[in-house]
C-alpha cells in the first residue's frame, strides 16, 4: 500500500480544524449545517438559532401562549427543527399545531406540560422522539399523525389523560415504554407497517380493553404487562412470537386468536390471565 504523504495528510488536519472552529461547529444538531448565529427573538418572540443555509431551529419562546401555532417561517426563513426541551414543563399551554411543513423534533419538547391538552401535527411531523410528550397528564388527543414513522421510547409515557389518538398506518417503529402509563387508551391497532416494535410499549394501560396486533414482527416482552382491562386480542398472520411476559397481568383477557406466522411462545407470556379461556390457534 502506498504511504500518504505526510505534507498531504497535515495540510488536511490544519482544513479540517480550520473549518471546525468554535464558531461554525458549535451548531451542528442532526443538520448538515453549522449554525452562524444564535439566540435571535423574532417580533413575536420565538427564540432561535440561524443555520449557514438560512434555516432555523426554534429553541424557546420569551412567553409561551396557551395557544401556540409553529410558524412555517421566523423572520422569512423555514424553521426545520425544534430542539431539546424547547417548550417542556410549561404549565399554561394548552393547544399545539404544527404546520404542513416537515420539523424534526428534538427529545421531549412538550415534556411535563401539564396543561397540555391537544396537538395537531397537520400531517407533516414523521418522527415523534424520546420523551416528547412524557408527563403530559392532560393530553387526550393527538390529530393529524398519519406521516409518523417512528414513535420513539417513552413518547407518550404516563399521559394518563390520552384517548383521541390512531397509531398511524404508516408507522414503522414503535420504542421502549411508548404508551406506558396511558391509562385512558381503550383500544390499539398496530398496522402491518411495524417491523420494530421496543419492550414494554403498552405497559400499565389499565383502560386498554382490545388490541389488534398486525405488525411484521414479534410482540416483545411486557408489551401488555399489566393491562388490567384487557379483554380481547387478536394476533395478525405476520406476527411471528410472543415475548416473555408479553400479557402478563391482564387478568379479565378472555379471547385471544394467535395467526399463523407465530413460531414462538416465551415463558410467562399470558402468566396470570385468570380469565383466559378462549383462544384460537391457527388451522395446520
Amino acid at each position: 500500500m502506498k504511504a500518504f504523504p505526510f505534507k498531504q495528510l497535515l495540510m488536511l488536519l490544519m482544513a479540517l480544524i480550520l473549518s471546525c472552529s468554535a464558531a461554525s461547529c458549535a451548531g451542528f444538531s442532526g443538520t448538515e449545517y453549522a449554525v452562524i448565529n444564535e439566540n435571535i427573538t423574532s417580533a413575536d418572540g420565538f427564540v432561535y438559532d440561524k443555520y449557514e443555509n438560512s434555516t432555523v431551529r426554534i429553541t424557546g419562546m420569551e412567553s409561551l401562549p396557551a395557544l401556540l401555532r409553529i410558524p412555517e417561517k421566523i423572520d422569512g426563513m423555514p424553521v426545520v427543527e425544534i430542539t431539546d426541551e424547547a417548550f417542556a414543563d410549561n404549565e399554561k399551554l394548552f393547544y399545539v399545531e404544527f404546520p404542513n411543513t416537515s420539523i424534526k423534533l428534538g427529545e421531549r419538547v412538550f415534556g411535563g406540560s401539564v396543561a397540555l391538552l391537544t396537538v395537531n401535527f397537520s400531517g407533516a411531523v414523521t418522527a415523534i422522539p424520546a420523551n416528547t410528550f412524557e408527563g403530559c397528564t392532560n393530553l387526550v388527543a393527538v390529530e393529524n399523525a398519519e406521516s409518523v414513522i417512528e414513535i420513539a421510547s417513552q413518547a407518550f409515557a404516563d399521559c394518563s389523560s390520552l384517548s383521541r389518538f390512531s397509531i398511524p398506518s404508516k408507522l414503522e417503529k414503535l420504542g421502549a415504554e411508548a404508551f406506558r402509563g396511558c391509562t385512558s387508551l381503550a383500544s390499539v391497532v398496530i398496522p402491518e407497517s411495524v417491523t420494530e416494535i421496543a419492550e414494554s410499549v403498552f405497559w400499565g394501560c389499565t383502560a386498554l380493553v382490545s388490541a389488534e396486533i398486525h405488525s411484521e414482527t414479534a410482540i416483545p416482552s411486557y408489551c401488555f404487562l399489566n393491562c388490567n382491562a384487557l379483554t380481547r386480542v387478536l394476533i395478525g398472520d405476520k406476527v411471528t412470537a410472543i415475548g416473555e411476559e408479553a400479557f402478563r397481568g391482564c387478568r379479565v383477557l378472555y379471547s385471544v386468536e394467535i395467526g399463523s406466522g407465530i413460531t414462538e411462545i416465551a415463558d410467562y407470556a399470558f402468566h396470570a390471565c385468570d380469565e383466559l379461556t378462549d383462544v384460537k390457534l391457527p388451522s395446520k
